[in-house]
């Protein structure tokens, strides 16, 4: 594939050294097919990837553009957002030679007259993909919904015997898009949880060096039957509501409170450019375990790494280890 044969807008991003040697690549002087229609300079030192990503978001917005090139080595961390800008925007991702290459492209060389150019990112998936996706989503939470329709009247019962307070739990998560929304889940903890989380310093404390999370070994406000929902993942299946009002999806990066978007490093839209997931790679990679920055880029690399075949084997490996939970059990 030539860069010639996708007609369009061209945003050049690089360094300023470089952007005139690119501006005279007989990609862009041929005339015809391709044309300039903004440039993003940038500087590899700095620390600021927001300002960059912003910058180069607007100019794809405002020129619909096709395709982003890259004048030449911009550093790791800035091609990383560039990167992410073209899977965000579903343009090509071209650079002339040498650039850096970040993990999870296979460079091809395309020609361009008689000079090559690095192909680092085809443009974007197919949006079929992303409305079997949801297809799926709708069909698997409406049918676990009904099947499970016992289980959660079973539940609610137990709760209500169990202690006071409502059947579900609504906690405020930031999801698709960035909108916030009540994520769903079978209440586990006394109904003056939130309340206690923010009188209480130590438990406080303990929340936000654990990740967002108490341990429950060391949360007084976990209910009996709470710790038994908490450890079989059965507080989670309300977000089959969830899935079905379209907030989340059965697969996708799990779904975080505002304050927890910093850890991801200016890459906050591409996480939230999918629907956060009932299940997901952090999740069945051990979540409680893996703490950030581990997390962010296990989250950020199945955002960038997509495919229904993934997700396929994430839900395959989530089903396994429900099993292999239940097996344990049994041997207790």
């Amino acid at each position: 594939m030539a860069l010639g044969s996708q007609p369009g807008a061209v945003i050049v991003v690089g360094r300023e050294a470089d952007i005139p040697r690119a501006l005279e690549h007989p990609a862009l002087t041929a005339g015809g097919r391709v044309w300039v229609a903004g440039i993003v300079s940038v500087d590899p030192e700095s620390e600021d990837a927001a300002a960059t990503e912003r910058a180069l978001a607007d100019l794809l917005r405002q020129a619909d553009a096709g395709l982003i090139l890259v004048a030449g080595p911009v550093g790791t961390s800035v091609m990383r957002v560039i990167s992410d800008a073209a899977l965000l925007h579903r343009c090509g991702l071209l650079a002339v030679m040498p650039s850096e290459v970040v993990a999870g492209h296979d460079p091809v060389i395309v020609w361009a007259g008689e000079r090559p150019l690095v192909q680092l990112q085809a443009a974007g998936r197919p949006t079929w993909q992303f409305a079997v996706k949801r297809a799926l989503d709708l069909v698997c939470a409406a049918v676990g919904l009904v099947v499970l329709a016992p289980l959660f009247v079973l539940t609610a019962v137990l709760l209500r015997l169990d202690s006071r307070g409502p059947i579900f739990f609504r906690h405020q998560r930031v999801g698709f898009r960035g909108t916030v929304f009540s994520c769903l889940k079978f209440r586990t903890m006394v109904s003056d949880a939130e309340a206690r989380l923010t009188t209480d310093t130590a438990l406080a404390a303990t929340y936000r060096r654990n990740n967002f999370r108490v341990p429950d070994d060391l949360d007084p406000r976990v209910t009996r039957l709470g710790r038994i929902l908490r450890r079989t993942s059965l507080d989670e299946l309300p977000q089959l509501i969830n899935v079905l009002r379209g907030e989340m999806s059965l697969v996708g990066p799990r779904p975080v409170v505002a304050e927890e978007l910093s850890h991801f490093l200016g890459a906050e839209r591409m996480l939230l450019s999918m629907r956060p997931g009932m299940t997901g790679r952090w999740a069945v990679s051990g979540r409680h375990s893996v703490a950030y920055p581990a997390r962010a880029a296990m989250e950020l690399t199945y955002v960038r790494e997509w495919s229904l075949v993934h997700d396929v084997e994430i839900l395959a490996k989530t089903a396994g280890a429900v099993l292999q939970y239940g097996a344990r059990a049994d041997l207790n």
